[in-house]
């Protein structure tokens, strides 16, 4: 285990436990974790620990050929590297913390054959709120953290925040329109580091390409072939002499221009993901599929 990942876990988890801890009865002053007894703060160190062995556990179950421990960990240096390099806000710790927490829990719950993984990935981050907060609360209720606990509505900027990045995924270019059309540079900046593989060198993108294969193994191949290509085809921008697609009905949709929703990422990322993505789609149609053979991240 990373000691650096590790710390980024309890990092986070301790700026999320100061958002949300309750403010004091006496001066309506939000309390602090550092103002918890030693007690609570074992008590929270102990669910803490549980939570990020469980998360991991569950990103190393043997079916994940991609979306593991190592894409975890890959989505989390790209967002160093795009922290590191935007222009466009001052980030705070609270920032690092809903980028971090999105980064362990997106992929948490990951079922090729399912298709609402996102939603039970955020259901998960909440039960993890929950417990957390149900065993603070405890504790700034009751010192002895003995007794019932009357639950209460989790109010929490940065837990609705990393519930909002994990919901986007499952729509990755909609939800990077939208942030860039609301201006969220923090649902940017998540989305650009879980696709940030699109734009890695070609021999990198080929052992993505081949993992995801092998979690979809249980695909008859033409049909893979057929869908993996047109899904490709969705994230490609559209021709840059139009900012509009006619549908089928004849109405106008708006189209995305770049693969990558940030400045950064379209600068770093962009012009090898658009190469990577034509081959990859080219192949398929040929019904070749990338370094499947030896398929394994």
């Amino acid at each position: 285990m990373s000691e650096s990942i590790r710390r980024r876990w309890d990092e986070s988890v301790f700026q999320l436990l100061c958002d949300l801890t309750p403010a004091s009865s006496l001066d309506d002053h939000p309390q602090t974790p550092t103002q918890l007894d030693q007690a609570a703060l074992d008590a929270i160190s102990s669910t803490s620990d549980t939570w990020f062995n469980k998360v991991q556990s569950l990103y190393n179950e043997p079916h994940r050929a991609y979306h593991n421990w190592t894409h975890a960990e890959d989505v989390l240096s790209s967002l160093d590297f795009l922290l590191q390099h935007q222009t466009q806000m001052d980030v705070t710790p609270d920032h690092v913390a809903i980028l971090t927490l999105a980064a362990f829990f997106h992929d948490v719950i990951y079922d090729p054959r399912s298709s609402t993984n996102e939603k039970d990935s955020a259901d998960l981050f909440q039960e993890f709120v929950e417990e957390v907060q149900a065993v603070m609360s405890s504790h700034l209720d009751n010192p002895s953290g003995q007794g019932s606990v009357v639950a209460t509505e989790i109010k929490s900027h940065i837990a609705s925040k990393v519930t909002e990045c994990i919901i986007a995924s499952a729509s990755h270019i909609l939800s990077s329109m939208k942030a860039n059309e609301t201006n969220d540079i923090i649902v940017a900046i998540f989305l650009d580091a879980d696709i940030s593989i699109l734009g890695k060198p070609s021999d990198a993108y080929d052992k993505y390409a081949g993992c995801i294969r092998k979690e979809y193994s249980f695909v008859e191949r033409e049909v893979y072939c057929s869908k993996r290509a047109e899904i490709l085809e969705g994230f490609l921008p559209m021709d840059a002499a139009a900012s509009t697609a006619v549908t089928a009905g004849g109405n106008e949709e708006k189209r995305h221009q770049y693969v990558f929703a940030t400045e950064v990422g379209r600068a770093e990322w962009e012009v090898d993901a658009r190469s990577n993505l034509k081959r990859e789609i080219e192949l398929l149609r040929r019904g070749v599929i990338p370094l499947f053979e030896d398929a394994r991240l």
